[in-house]
């Protein structure tokens, strides 16, 4: 894999976005439920993954990871149970795949609909890893708690970056195409 200067431009906006949104309201959306917000942290890494590849999206991941754990590691510690290599792959793992799970989805299709199939499975791999692997080695208290919140944040997410990578991705294929004529 070459990376270009493309690559280190793109990973770097948008690490740059991951953690603007981390340290802003603009990365959490409030919903009524136990959590309080739904997230937009993670569509600088599904449009990373989609506009250069899997490792930029993998890089923005890791900005995203290392800002969730700064601000809420004592959480993913408590809903561990204590149990820190539980909280740091529930922290971490998940963030990392967001990028390269949306790149995969998207090339598989390259089309209108690649928009939103990768920013639906970005945000289902961040949800599904991080809640799943604190559901599946976490706490008791945690099962019970986190239904509420992935039936209400969720669907929001998805809606979320749906709406948000679809017309990015739709410049920048417009973009692309001018470049490639010129």
């Amino acid at each position: 894999m070459r990376i270009s200067p493309l690559h280190i431009a793109v990973a770097g906006i948008c690490g740059g976005l991951a953690l603007a949104l981390s340290f802003t309201p603009l990365g959490y959306v409030s919903v009524p439920n136990i959590s309080g917000a739904a997230t937009t942290l993670h569509i600088p890494a599904i449009v990373a993954g989609v506009v250069t590849g899997p490792l930029a999206g993998a890089l923005v991941g890791l900005v995203l990871a290392g800002t969730s754990w700064f601000q809420f590691g004592g959480v993913f510690m408590q809903f561990a149970g204590g149990n820190y290599p539980v909280a740091l792959a529930a922290a971490f793992l998940p963030r990392l795949l967001i990028g390269v799970v949306a790149y995969y989805a998207y090339r598989s299709t390259r089309n209108t609909t690649a928009a939103i199939l990768a920013a639906i499975l970005g945000t289902t791999t961040n949800t599904a890893g991080v809640l799943g692997i604190l559901w599946f080695f976490g706490t008791p208290e945690f099962r019970t708690a986190v239904v509420p919140v992935i039936l209400t944040n969720y669907p929001f997410e998805m809606l979320f970056a749906a709406v948000i990578v679809t017309p990015v991705f739709a410049v920048l294929s417009k973009n692309r195409r001018l470049a490639a004529a010129q």
